[in-house]
């Protein structure tokens, strides 16, 4: 029978509901909290927000199945099981059309209604329960996705573009585009000379201490993470979403990257004895963001000629310096942005015709952007 422990609202529809009628009597001897109220039409009112567990109809009430009819065609109160309860049968497949879960003659027993009024409950609690389970999984889902977001983005600009249709499709987007890009290598000097001098699970630690401090700079001007491995993190602008702004996004994250690693190589001499320093290459142009990869396994990446030239101005960079190419410089000349670059040989890359010009802000040079 009905669960004593279980708290369940019933409410009836009828002008004989009173506290004598016989379903009131059945319903509260099972320990059901029972409402009464006059007609149909004031069954189907909610005024506290709170939809009853079942709903019992007069079925001999000419508003009953119109009303019953408006409750199963709203969303919000669909799942309510609703019972009508017949002088004779004559009115049966009126009532199944409307959605009715259960039509009754009001001379059945009192036992075989509190079965179907358990049945009724029963079902209507395994529905809830499984409709709670799904939005938790579904709120978890959502949660992981945020969370996926953020190890590549910035918290807030994650969930602005989970929040944003039109951002989150371009984002999630499986199809390559091809856009304009601010795309940094960060690259550590002499990490093998350190794999070499300390033992793996000493230098485990100093990466994630490494990896930790670059992808919060990062995030802190809203780049996007896009390659971490080995001792390298490759950072992109303008991509997945537009930045305006992304040359002095990247200059401004070079900085501060140049600077904090300053202070925790120091820490890393005094602690370890070991020289290391950390050199940056930035470059601007076309590249290709989406989903590459196999059937397998697939990484959000971005590719380019544009990619590889910043790869090696990132080889290229000394301990505490930042090479960028003259794309990036054009840029920051076009928006009125003076760092105070300097110009160094160009650069021969194998596979080019002819080399690229390159500048840098040494060591110690106060990048000052001024708009």
């Amino acid at each position: 029978m009905i669960p004593r422990e279980a708290s369940f609202r019933v409410r009836i529809a009828s002008d004989d509901a009173g506290a004598g009628s016989a379903v009131w009597r059945h319903l509260e001897g099972a320990g059901v909290a029972v409402e009464a109220v006059p007609t149909a039409h004031a069954a189907a009112r909610f005024a506290d927000g709170k939809l009853p567990d079942l709903l019992v109809v007069d079925g001999d009430d000419h508003q009953g199945i119109e009303v019953c009819r408006l409750l199963k065609s709203n969303p919000q109160t669909l799942d309510v099981p609703v019972i009508v309860l017949g002088a004779t049968t004559a009115r049966r497949l009126e009532c199944f059309a409307v959605g009715v879960d259960e039509f009754l003659t009001r001379d059945i027993s009192g036992e075989e209604f509190l079965a179907r009024v358990e049945s009724l409950l029963r079902i209507n609690t395994a529905r809830r329960n499984m409709v709670s389970a799904q939005l938790a999984r579904e709120i978890r889902h959502r949660e992981e996705i945020r969370d996926t977001f953020r190890r590549y983005v910035s918290p807030a600009i994650a969930d602005e573009i989970l929040s944003q249709p039109g951002m989150r499709n371009r984002a999630l987007a499986t199809a390559n585009a091809r856009v304009r890009a601010t795309v940094l290598f960060a690259d550590m000097r002499g990490f093998t000379r350190i794999s070499e001098q300390l033992a793996p699970a000493a230098v485990v630690p100093l990466l994630n201490e490494y990896f930790a401090l670059l992808t919060e700079v990062t995030f802190k001007h809203e780049g996007t993470v896009f390659n971490m491995a080995g001792d390298c993190l490759m950072v992109g602008y303008n991509v997945p979403f537009e930045q305006p702004d992304c040359t002095e996004r990247a200059i401004g994250t070079a900085r501060e990257m140049l600077w904090r690693f300053r202070k925790l190589a120091a820490k890393w001499n005094r602690e370890h004895g070991i020289e290391t320093g950390l050199g940056i290459g930035i470059n601007e142009g076309e590249v290709i963001a989406g989903n590459i990869g196999s059937p397998a396994y697939m990484s959000y990446t971005i590719i380019g000629d544009t990619v590889n030239v910043a790869s090696r101005l990132a080889q290229r960079a000394r301990a505490g310096e930042m090479l960028f190419s003259e794309e990036v410089k054009k840029t920051l000349e076009s928006r009125g942005a003076d760092v105070g670059a300097v110009d160094l040989p160009p650069l021969s890359l194998r596979g080019r015709a002819s080399p690229v010009s390159i500048y840098c802000i040494p060591v110690g040079e106060r990048l000052d952007i001024r708009s």
